[in-house]
């Protein structure tokens, strides 16, 4: 019996490691270079200081972006440019005058938008630096798919060890039936001290929706919630980015 079920539980890991050399396999193949056209569509929600009064900050932009062999381009609208202008015109009339437009700007950054584009690079790196903990049968938006639990380590510079004190992570790869990811899901929380007398606590999670593009994989949704507390502060954040390929 110890034996037959000794065999059993091999032959559950054999196959769970199958699952995911195949995932990486695939993820390795999508590496295309076609020339691809999308919108981003771009909001943020932020909140902090003093739960009586707290500041709240939001705003939105979109972007229109190309990727081929002349590289990586981003445009903006006219009328999105003077809007952020104007933003500049009123905070040297108002310090206090938000300039929520040019952070949507400034916060669409073309090497995160090169990672969407090229979400298959992305997603090895974080396998890469995860344990595979548990794969099973699921349905994602109605799709049958396969479910596969990690644990993730991320990797710390040196400086951010002396402060960071406990670290729990994990990430979530849904699968579908032609075997390339349909969405995934990674969960951080840490704790720590900076300046040897502020504890300080952060949560964040980021949830992604993928779709194949020729042959590379893109992220067309990513949703990012964080939240902390240090030194007497509390602070949450929400951004979530729509991406809209067109051929």
């Amino acid at each position: 019996m110890k034996l037959r079920l000794l065999s059993l539980l091999l032959a559950s890991s054999l196959l769970q490691a199958d699952t995911l050399s195949d995932l990486k396999g695939a993820l390795a193949r999508l590496n295309g270079q076609e020339p691809i056209k999308a919108s981003i569509d771009y909001q943020f929600w932020n909140k902090q200081g003093d739960e009586k009064k707290p500041v709240i900050t939001e705003g939105k932009a979109t972007t229109f972006v190309e990727d081929g062999p002349q590289g990586l381009k981003m445009s903006w609208s006219r009328s999105l440019i003077q809007k952020a202008a104007q933003e500049a015109k009123s905070k040297a009339m108002d310090p206090d005058k938000e300039t929520t437009t040019r952070r949507a700007i400034e916060d669409l950054k073309a090497i995160e938008v090169n990672d969407y584009f090229n979400g298959a690079e992305e997603l090895l790196r974080t396998l890469d630096q995860s344990q595979l903990l548990e794969e099973k049968n699921e349905t994602w938006q109605g799709k049958p798919a396969k479910l596969l639990q990690f644990k993730f380590t991320p990797k710390l510079s040196k400086r951010n060890q002396k402060y960071i004190k406990n670290l729990e992570a994990s990430a979530k790869v849904w699968i579908g039936a032609d075997g390339l990811p349909l969405a995934a899901e990674t969960e951080t929380r840490m704790k720590g001290r900076a300046l040897l007398v502020i504890s300080f606590e952060q949560q964040q999670k980021d949830t992604f929706r993928f779709t194949r593009a020729g042959n590379r994989l893109v992220v067309i949704h990513h949703v990012q919630e964080s939240s902390g507390s240090g030194g007497g502060e509390h602070g949450q954040s929400k951004t979530v980015m729509a991406l809209n390929v067109s051929y």
